[in-house]
C-alpha cells in the first residue's frame, strides 16, 4: 500500500531529503508512517522486503510526490523511473530546484511544469496546503510552520553551497560545446598563423638601411613615437641633472652620490677626502672612514626624487627606448652607469 508522501531523490542528496522530512513531518504534521523516503532508516524500505517492488508499490497512490531536483537527480536512472511513473499515473507532484541548477536544466516530462526553488519559502505553503487537504493529519500551528520553514531555510544553506554541478552533458550541448570548440581552434590556427607572417615581416622590415624609419614606424603601432619618448626622457634627465647642480658639490661627489642610488660599488681615496668634507659641511654627505649619503636634506630628496621618476621611465619605456636608440645609435638610454652620468648628469 502506498504512503501519502513520497520524496523522490537521489542517494547522493539524502541530507537534504532528510530536511524535507523533518520540515513536514514536524512543521506540517504528517505522520512518520505516511513518509517514504528510500534514504531514511525507518521511512524507507523494510528489512527483507524487494527493493524493486517495493519502490513500484509506493509509486501506486502517493497523495503527492515531492521531486528534489538535483544534477544527480537528472543523472540516476532510479530517480528518471520514479519522475516517469509520476507522471504516466497523473500524481500530484511538488518539484524542488536546487542550485546549481536552474529553471532552463527541467527537462524530459517536466518540461514547461512550474517548479520551485529549495530557497522560495512562500512556495512550500502550496506543499502545505495540499497536505492538509489530503492527509489525515497531526496539525500543527501556522507559528510552528513558520518556525520550522524558516529552520529549514537555515539549515540547507549550506547543503545547497555544497552542492556540486553535472558529472554528464545532454548530447545536444556537448554538440554545441565541440562545435564552439572546433571554432575556437579554426580561429587559433589563423591567428597563430597571422603572427607567424607578421613576425618574419618584422625581421625582413629590421634588415632594411633605414634603422630611424623602422624605430619610428615601430613606435607609431604603440601609440607614440621616437621623438615623443626621447623628449620625455630629455626632460627627465634635465630633472636629475638641475637637482644634482643645486647641490653644488665636486665630480666625485657626484659620483659618489650615483653610485650609492644605483648600488654600484666605489670607494674613496684620500685626494678625494676634501670634497668630501665640504659635501658633509652643506649637509649632504655623512662623512667618516666609510662616508653616506644624507638622502633626507631637502636638496638631496629632490635629487632622489628626480632620479626615481627617470628609474620608472626608463623601465616602463624600455622598448620604447630602445627604438630610439636604434634610430639615433649616439643616444645613450641606459641610466644606471657611469658613461651615462658622465654625458647627461655632471
Amino acid at each position: 500500500m502506498s504512503k501519502s508522501v513520497f520524496v523522490s531523490h537521489a542517494t547522493k542528496d539524502a541530507a537534504i531529503a532528510a530536511e524535507i522530512v523533518e520540515l513536514i513531518e514536524d512543521g506540517i504534521g504528517v505522520p512518520e508512517v505516511e513518509i517514504f523516503c528510500s534514504s531514511l532508516d525507518g521511512y524507507g524500505i523494510p528489512t527483507g522486503k524487494n527493493f524493486v517492488t517495493f519502490m513500484k508499490e509506493q509509486m501506486l497512490e502517493p497523495k503527492v510526490v515531492i521531486l528534489l531536483l538535483t544534477p544527480a537527480y537528472f543523472e540516476s536512472k532510479f530517480c528518471l523511473s520514479e519522475l516517469g511513473a509520476a507522471w504516466v499515473k497523473s500524481h500530484y507532484i511538488f518539484p524542488i530546484l536546487v542550485p546549481p541548477l536552474g529553471y532552463d536544466d527541467v527537462r524530459d516530462v517536466l518540461l514547461g511544469t512550474q517548479v520551485s526553488r529549495i530557497t522560495d519559502d512562500i512556495k512550500f505553503n502550496e506543499l502545505r496546503d495540499h497536505l492538509m487537504k489530503e492527509v489525515l493529519l497531526d496539525a500543527k500551528s501556522s507559528t510552528k510552520w513558520d518556525v520550522k520553514r524558516r529552520a529549514f531555510l537555515a539549515s540547507i544553506d549550506p547543503l545547497v553551497a555544497r552542492m556540486s554541478g553535472p558529472t554528464m552533458v545532454p548530447t545536444e550541448k556537448l554538440q554545441v560545446m565541440e562545435a564552439k570548440l572546433a571554432e575556437a581552434h579554426s580561429e587559433l590556427d589563423a591567428s597563430e598563423q597571422e603572427i607567424a607572417n607578421l613576425k618574419t615581416q618584422l625581421l625582413d622590415m629590421e634588415q632594411l638601411k633605414d634603422r630611424k624609419a623602422v624605430a619610428e614606424l615601430k613606435a607609431s603601432y604603440r601609440g607614440t613615437s621616437s621623438a615623443d619618448v626621447t623628449g620625455q626622457f630629455d626632460e627627465k634627465v634635465e630633472a636629475v641633472r638641475t637637482a644634482l647642480n643645486a647641490l653644488r658639490v665636486y665630480h666625485e661627489v657626484k659620483v659618489f652620490l650615483m653610485s650609492d642610488h644605483y648600488e654600484k660599488p666605489y670607494r674613496a681615496i684620500g685626494r678625494d677626502r676634501d670634497e668630501f668634507d665640504e659635501a658633509s659641511r652643506r649637509g649632504f654627505l655623512e662623512n667618516g672612514e666609510f662616508p653616506q649619503p644624507n638622502w633626507e636634506s631637502q636638496k638631496m630628496r629632490k635629487l632622489k626624487d628626480a632620479l626615481r621618476e627617470i628609474d620608472e621611465f626608463a623601465v616602463r619605456e624600455a622598448n620604447a627606448l630602445q627604438d630610439a636608440a636604434d634610430a639615433h645609435p649616439d643616444l645613450l638610454i641606459e641610466p644606471f652607469t657611469q658613461d651615462f652620468w658622465e654625458a647627461y648628469y655632471f
